[in-house]
């Protein structure tokens, strides 16, 4: 993996304008990628949407001076790798079609199959941590690589379903996603082939 002056990872999500949600999507990834075992860790910046991780990806590989990467939703189902050929996801998804930009290459561009959701019911244990002893494990999707084929309502219904006995009562996008995340373990998350991908480029960083 190149160094130029480090490595900056962009990450659809923390909301927009909203300070304290993006300082917990920054900690909930930073956690991610030191319980993977990476020894170099990039600086995390969460953007918000989708196509604002996109333009700040594309500005700051104009820069020249990082290493830039890009972890975003899939939003749809893609087929699992490998090969795996991300862009060509986002360049024919309506909604995206988000160009290849000059300089860059597969290795820069890395999702969350199909949403950061899948991500945590990749571990049963981490969001019962945050959610309560009451979480109904039953209504979860079960844990494993089928997750990244499952769509997006299908992934959020298991989740909401699953909450409603808690004290919460439901999952709750922001409060309970990112203190989920930051306790998923990554040898659980490695079994989903997209997920397993951007764990083994986080080690890979120099």
């Amino acid at each position: 993996m190149v160094n130029r002056r480090g490595h900056v990872l962009f990450v659809e999500g923390g909301g927009d304008r909203n300070p304290s949600l993006a300082a917990e999507c920054r900690r909930a990834f930073q956690s991610l990628i030191v319980a993977s075992g990476a020894s170099v860790r990039p600086r995390v910046v969460a953007c918000g949407s989708r196509n604002d991780a996109y333009r700040s990806f594309c500005i700051e590989l104009d820069r020249g001076d990082r290493w830039p990467l890009l972890l975003v939703d899939a939003e749809n189902v893609v087929a699992s790798g490998p090969p795996f050929d991300p862009w060509a996801h986002v360049a024919t998804r309506a909604g995206d079609r988000w160009p290849c930009p000059a300089g860059a290459d597969a290795e820069h561009l890395h999702f969350m199959a199909v949403t950061m959701e899948a991500w945590l019911l990749a571990d049963h244990d981490a969001l019962a941590s945050v959610l309560g002893a009451r979480l109904d494990r039953s209504k979860l999707l079960p844990e494993g690589a089928a997750l990244e084929t499952r769509s997006k309502p299908t992934v959020n219904a298991s989740l909401d379903s699953a909450a409603r006995s808690t004290s919460s009562g439901r999952y709750e996008k922001g409060s309970h996603s990112f203190a989920s995340l930051a306790l998923v373990a990554p040898a659980k998350l490695g079994a989903l082939s997209w997920a397993k991908r951007f764990l083994d480029a986080m080690r890979a960083l120099r």
